[in-house]
């Protein structure tokens, strides 16, 4: 349980706080620049080994293409001063996901997104559908808990190859 915790809250913290700080607002990084709360990340050059990864670790997109999102736990007040969600923030480093204590006696579940298992239900449009739309395989609504992306058709085939490398 401990252990749990420890890796939830380390997921937030770096799901909520990398995506705070832009290092190329202060002249070096790999964000876009526009310094704190703007929509690049602190992690800096080469941080990640693919723009599928920095996707999924901080919400943003190394195509300089904007990535936003409508909904997830920042509707219900859960994102504090602003904070940026990314897929880490609920499915955790690994992707495995579970449930979560979001504070004040909401539980969030989320699910497992590691391609080798969500390739039993999705492809790749059945993914996009869930991303963007909300919308579970079987055409039923996800709960609000998942935010509704704004995301390219590119990017979307970048993070799914990222989620192909998660054991």
């Amino acid at each position: 349980m401990k252990k749990s915790m420890a890796a939830l809250i380390l997921s937030l913290v770096m799901g909520i706080s990398f995506n705070y700080f832009d290092l190329n607002a202060i002249g070096s990084g790999y964000g876009s620049g526009q310094g704190m709360m703007g929509g690049g990340t602190g992690w800096g050059t080469g941080a990640f080994r693919s723009n599928g990864e920095r996707i999924y670790f901080t919400g943003t997109s190394g195509r300089n293409t904007e990535i936003t999102y409508t909904g997830g736990p920042t509707s219900t007040g859960w994102m504090m001063m602003g904070g940026r969600l990314a897929c880490v923030s609920c499915h955790g480093t690994d992707g495995r996901s579970g449930k979560h204590s979001m504070g004040m006696m909401q539980v969030m579940e989320s699910k497992d997104i590691r391609w080798s298992v969500l390739k039993k239900e999705f492809d790749a449009e059945k993914f996009r559908l869930a991303v963007v739309n909300g919308q579970d395989p079987d055409g039923t609504k996800l709960k609000t808990d998942m935010p509704r992306w704004n995301i390219s058709n590119e990017d979307l085939a970048d993070l799914i190859t990222f989620l192909k490398t998660l054991p």
